[in-house]
């Protein structure tokens, strides 16, 4: 009996590398017959019901250990025994078009799949290490481009608030900020897909190496730094095109952020531009951090906008509490006005419940307890007590200090309106604020 015939092989379909159909071909029928092309399947299909982007499989002497990374977290698999990763890495090192013998040198290949009506491209890395061999699995398929704030988590108020601020047509300075990996492009094209580009001529100026998607109705206007030039080179014969918005997606220096501010304030022009940062305050502590003229940054800014990113709990399998009056305090949540919280069902294997019956893991998250992610928002109106303390260059605490007496609502605050509304839990909040 062939190992595919005992057990139930997930539907995964195999496409290996190779220069024609027939080639192709031939690659399969060498890995069919192997008990690593079952285990191969198990590990592509739990990878993707999972939503994994990156497996990590780590090979030792005895055993190998498999980590998932799911929404930026990493996850234990289950491990395997050396023999059965062994006959797994050589089928999926047969597919990719690599040398499944080497086992200390570097490689990398590739191939492709379908599951669950869906193709995926996998991209496969290995390199031999001190205890035996890491194998890196990337798994990507096509995704839908979040395009707007909503669907990006902004609360509706917020979403008024900036479109009205994107309506102002005079000099003035909007940075937006978030982490990389976490949003950070995500939100910069949420603002500018928020913009009103039926009415004004808005463009987009960004380094032929760092080009990314296009905005709808946005002209992508680039230059080669690689050549020595910079943001500004495009900009004279740009000009003469009469934009009504101009959007900068990087910020290298201080010496850019000047002749950005210099442009604004010469063309009477709004200018939106974007750094990395965890807040507003530290998005604007990061651009006084390149040493520009703090004074002429300070008068030209106007607003901040920073998204950070959290995990959804599922809603299926999530738990239900009470909360205790002083971690309602804590958060500023009014105590006697959120009756519950909830908090992730994270499945353990053994688990049982009243009963002494087992628990399977949910079905809509693989017992994670989260699924997919939401974004918080924070939008920061830059009023005259703090442009003259970013003029002389205060630090975060004093302007943390500012904002809150112009009743700012900061971003650990947004992100308690998600606990209280059951999004996500208070773990995962202090777990995202506490990144740096």
């Amino acid at each position: 009996m062939s190992f595919d015939e005992e057990y139930d092989r997930p539907p995964v379909t195999f496409v290996p590398v190779g220069e024609d159909d027939e080639e192709r071909e031939e690659n399969l029928e060498m890995v069919r017959p192997s008990p690593g092309y079952f285990t191969s399947s198990v590990l592509i299909a739990d990878a993707i019901i999972k939503r994994s982007e990156v497996t990590v499989l780590d090979y030792s002497a005895n055993q190998v250990t498999v980590r998932y990374q799911i929404d930026g977290i990493w996850h234990a698999g289950n491990p395997m025994d050396r023999e059965t990763g062994d006959y797994m890495l050589a089928t999926l090192k047969q597919m990719a078009g690599m040398d499944y013998r080497d086992r200390r040198n570097r490689q990398t290949g590739s191939f492709s799949t379908e599951f669950q009506k869906a193709k995926q491209k996998i991209r496969l890395v290995s390199q031999g290490v001190a205890t035996g061999e890491r194998v890196v699995v990337y798994l990507t398929w096509k995704k839908d481009t979040i395009e707007k704030v909503s669907d990006l988590g902004m609360r509706d108020s917020m979403q008024q608030q900036l479109k009205e601020l994107l309506r102002y047509d005079h000099k003035g300075m909007l940075l937006v900020s978030g982490r990389r990996g976490e949003g950070y492009t995500s939100a910069w094209r949420g603002v500018l897909n928020a913009c009103d580009r039926l009415t004004r001529d808005y463009f987009v100026i960004e380094d032929e190496a760092l080009v990314e998607e296009e905005v709808i109705n946005f002209g992508s206007i680039t230059f080669d730094s690689g050549k020595g030039e910079t943001a500004m080179t495009p900009i004279p014969s740009l000009m003469l095109r009469e934009p009504n918005v101009l959007a900068f997606n990087d910020l290298p220096d201080g010496k850019t952020v000047n002749e950005i501010c210099d442009l604004s304030n010469e063309h009477d022009m709004p200018v939106y531009t974007r750094v990395p940062g965890r807040n507003c305050v530290d998005a604007i502590r990061r651009v006084a951090k390149l040493q520009p003229d703090l004074k002429k940054f300070a008068k030209l800014l106007n607003y901040v906008v920073c998204m950070r990113t959290v995990r959804r709990l599922c809603p299926k399998c999530r738990i239900e509490y009470p909360p205790h009056p002083k971690l309602l305090e804590k958060l500023g949540l009014p105590v006697g006005r959120v009756a519950s919280l909830y908090q992730p069902m994270i499945y353990k294997v053994g688990m049982v419940d009243e009963n002494e019956e087992e628990i399977r893991p949910c079905d809509h998250c693989s017992g994670i307890g989260y699924k997919g992610l939401t974004g918080i928002f924070e939008l920061l109106t830059v009023n005259d007590e703090m442009k003259k303390a970013i003029a002389k260059n205060a630090d975060s605490s004093v302007l943390k200090k500012i904002a809150a007496a112009g009743r700012h609502i900061s971003m650990r605050q947004e992100g308690a309106v998600l606990v209280a509304k059951g999004a996500t839990s208070v773990e995962e909040l202090q777990r995202v604020l506490a990144a740096k």
